[in-house]
């Protein structure tokens, strides 16, 4: 959803949106597209499926992947650097 001007006060479901818009959860957007830009640059941004359902299945499979690998990353460094702590700890 997106933020209305304050100057927009006609209208029944203008006047909703700017009762119920939530601005913590309107800038954790940013976070997600750039979840979806690191996506793209590591696995690519094409989707090889041509109906409906398989672009669902690969986007999700692909959503698996991108999980995988921040998950494998994320230990690997950890393991590093542990690593280096108890090699420079003599």
């Amino acid at each position: 959803m997106i933020p209305l001007r304050k100057r927009a006060k006609k209208g029944k479901y203008r006047l909703k949106m700017l009762e119920e818009f939530d601005e913590k959860k309107y800038h954790r957007r940013s976070l997600v597209e750039t979840v979806f830009s690191v996506e793209k640059r590591v696995f690519g941004d094409v989707n090889y499926s041509r109906g409906n359902r398989l672009r669902n299945k690969e986007s999700k499979l692909r959503n698996i992947c991108y999980n995988i690998y921040r998950y494998v990353r994320f230990f690997t460094l950890e393991i590093l650097k542990d690593f280096y702590i108890a090699i420079f700890s003599f």
